[in-house]
């Protein structure tokens, strides 16, 4: 479930940086071979993201571990206040902030308590997004990567 939600926020932050008519809008599909995610691992994750100068709009289609459909969205600011997210299993909340026009900082967090921190980063060609993210889920702090290519 901390996948999800760190997805969830790996796409979010990548498209949040443009405007709408960016090339950063749009569906972004979960590329498995080039991620290094903590467990649970996703089977699939695709999400479409709808962003422009101050923040985005996220419909994110997860098949779980288990073979479980998950239908996650939220809209959120890029100004660090925390908003609702529906269908996560692992998170109620996210917020963003701008870092430059490249990187965002997301958090993710259930009831209060911070379930992920992450950096996503978008290419300069605007055709993959890197999340790198601690889960806070665990016993311990655990890192990983979700590498994401746009459709």
């Amino acid at each position: 479930m901390r996948l999800l939600k760190m997805l969830a926020v790996v796409l979010a932050m990548s498209l949040s940086l443009f405007a709408a008519e960016s090339p950063f809008s749009g569906t972004w599909k979960l590329n498995l071979a080039k991620s290094k995610m903590t467990p649970p691992v996703p089977k699939s994750d695709i999400a479409v993201v709808d962003a422009d100068e101050n923040g985005l709009k996220l419909n994110e289609d997860v098949i779980t571990d288990k073979g479980e459909s998950l239908k996650i969205s939220y809209e959120a600011k890029f100004d660090g206040k925390d908003y609702p997210v529906t269908g996560d299993l692992s998170s109620d909340s996210v917020s963003y902030r701008r870092v430059n026009a490249n990187t965002l900082k997301g958090r993710t967090k259930k009831g209060g308590k911070v379930a992920t921190d992450a950096t996503i980063v978008v290419s300069k060609d605007g055709k993959v997004t890197t999340v790198d993210y601690t889960d806070f889920s665990q016993e311990k702090p655990a890192k990983g990567k979700a590498v994401y290519d746009k459709q």
